[in-house]
């Protein structure tokens, strides 16, 4: 994997998080006969994109001590 800092790993994952809350958002609004088979492929392959983030993020969290929880950074939805 690619050195990354702690710092650039923390907009990372936030700006992924952003677009996965923006892609739900526009596929829960849509119509019963729009299309958004697009849109799902899209949201599934941000999914796997924080995924893979928070498992960097993590490990990076270990080694510093300067970076919040992941758990602060994405709240749990449910």
């Amino acid at each position: 994997m690619a050195d990354i800092d702690g710092q650039t790993l923390l907009m990372a994952v936030q700006a992924v998080q952003m677009q996965i809350h923006s892609l739900e958002t526009e596929i829960d609004q849509a119509g019963e006969d729009d299309d958004v088979s697009d849109q799902e492929d899209l949201l599934m392959g941000y999914m796997r994109a924080a995924a893979t983030l928070r498992l960097a993020y993590e490990a990076e969290e270990m080694a510093s001590s300067n970076l919040p929880p992941y758990d602060r950074l994405v709240p749990t939805r449910g």
